[in-house]
């Protein structure tokens, strides 16, 4: 026997947070997180400095990866994400 499914089926509707919106990164302390993968370093450096120009930051915080698919350790990434307004996240790190 065969039994005809409605492929539509029946739409499950999820409750979702409020939505914000930012406020201005310029001015405002700026921090980086990078993995270093070796086919990104020439983009990275250039996007760090527009960032640099545009935002003109109060304050940097950087972290290079030495290894590309570990995860930065807990610790750093605590410390950095605790002194920064915004972080910048590149590259899978």
């Amino acid at each position: 026997m065969l039994e005809l499914i409605n492929p539509v089926g029946i739409p499950r509707t999820e409750a979702q947070a409020a939505r914000r919106t930012l406020d201005t990164p310029v001015g405002r302390r700026l921090g980086f997180i990078y993995n270093q993968y070796p086919a990104t370093r020439g983009f990275w450096a250039r996007f760090e400095h527009a960032l640099e120009v545009l935002c003109t930051p109060a304050h940097i915080e950087r972290a290079y990866k030495s290894n590309t698919w570990a995860p930065l350790e807990p610790a750093k990434f605590k410390q950095i994400a605790g002194a920064v307004d915004y972080l910048v996240v590149g590259v899978g790190a």
